[in-house]
C-alpha cells in the first residue's frame, strides 16, 4: 500500500458500525440532462440504494414506477422487477451489448441499469475499493487547482470489477485526505473524457463521504468544463444496511 492510499483510508474513517457491515445502504437523488438526452427520462430520481460490499452487487428502487433494479457483477447480469418481485427485464453481459456505442447512442432500460448500477456501486466502495483484490494504485504528479494543490492516485481496475474504464485517476486534497475529483473515460458512453467532483464531505457514523457530485467533461489539457454538468448526484443518507 504507497503512503497516500494510507492518508486517504486513515482520513475517511472507521468505526462501528461500519467495520465488518457486509452492505450498505444509501438515499441518492440522481437528476440531471443526461438521463433524457439517453432516452430515459423517468427511471431515475430520488432512489434508495443497497450495495453489497463483498462482491459487485447492487440494487436500486425506484427504477421507475414500482420496479426495482439489480446489477450482479458475478453473474454479468442486470434484472428489473416488479413489486412482487417478479423479472420484468433482463439484460446478460450488458456491457458487451454496448460495445462501440457513441456519446448520442440512446440506452435500454437495462443498459441505463448497467451504467447507473455499477458506478453507483464503486462511488459507495470509495475508499476501500482501492483495497480490493486485483485493483492496483500508485501516486502520480500532484495536480493544482483552485490555489489548492490535490495528490493524485492513479487505480487501475481489474476485468472482475466493472467500472467506468480500467484506469482512473483520483485526487485527494493534501492537507484533509478528502476527495476532490475522479478523471476517467467512459467506455460505454464513446468513451467521453470525463472530470467528476466530488464535495460537501459529510460524517456519516465515523466514515466521511462526499454528498454532492458533478459529472464534467474535461478537455485536451485535463482542465474540466465547468460550464456544464450533465449528471449530479446527491447523497443524502449512507448507512450499514441491515
Amino acid at each position: 500500500m504507497n503512503d497516500l492510499l494510507e492518508f486517504v483510508l486513515a482520513k475517511h474513517g472507521s468505526a462501528q458500525p461500519w467495520e465488518g457491515a457486509p452492505s450498505v445502504s444509501a438515499k441518492v437523488r440522481v437528476h440531471g440532462v443526461f438521463w433524457p438526452f439517453k432516452g430515459q427520462p423517468d427511471l431515475l430520481g430520488d432512489v434508495t440504494v443497497t450495495a453489497d460490499l463483498a462482491r459487485q452487487r447492487i440494487s436500486i428502487t425506484p427504477f421507475g414506477p414500482g420496479r426495482t433494479l439489480h446489477f450482479d457483477a458475478v453473474r454479468d447480469l442486470v434484472t428489473i422487477t416488479d413489486g412482487a418481485g417478479t423479472v420484468v427485464d433482463s439484460l446478460s453481459e450488458p456491457r458487451r451489448s454496448m460495445a462501440d456505442y457513441q456519446g448520442d447512442t440512446q440506452w435500454s432500460p437495462t443498459q441505463m441499469g448497467y451504467f447507473i448500477s455499477y458506478a453507483t456501486w464503486t462511488y459507495l466502495a470509495e475508499p476501500l475499493l482501492f483495497t480490493l483484490p486485483g485493483v492496483q494504485t500508485r501516486e502520480i504528479d500532484p495536480w493544482d487547482e483552485d490555489g489548492e494543490t490535490w495528490r493524485r492516485l492513479e487505480v487501475t481496475f481489474p476485468d472482475s470489477i466493472h467500472s467506468h474504464s480500467t484506469v482512473q485517476t483520483y485526487y485527494f486534497d493534501s492537507e484533509t485526505g478528502l476527495q476532490r475529483r475522479m478523471d476517467y473515460d467512459v467506455e460505454v458512453n464513446g468513451w467521453a473524457e470525463v472530470a467528476h467532483y466530488t464535495s460537501e464531505h459529510k460524517d456519516f457514523q465515523g466514515l466521511t463521504a462526499p454528498t454532492r457530485r458533478r459529472v464534467l467533461l474535461r478537455d485536451k489539457d485535463n482542465n474540466a468544463i465547468h460550464s456544464f454538468a450533465a449528471i449530479l448526484l446527491d447523497l443524502h443518507d449512507l448507512r450499514p444496511a441491515n
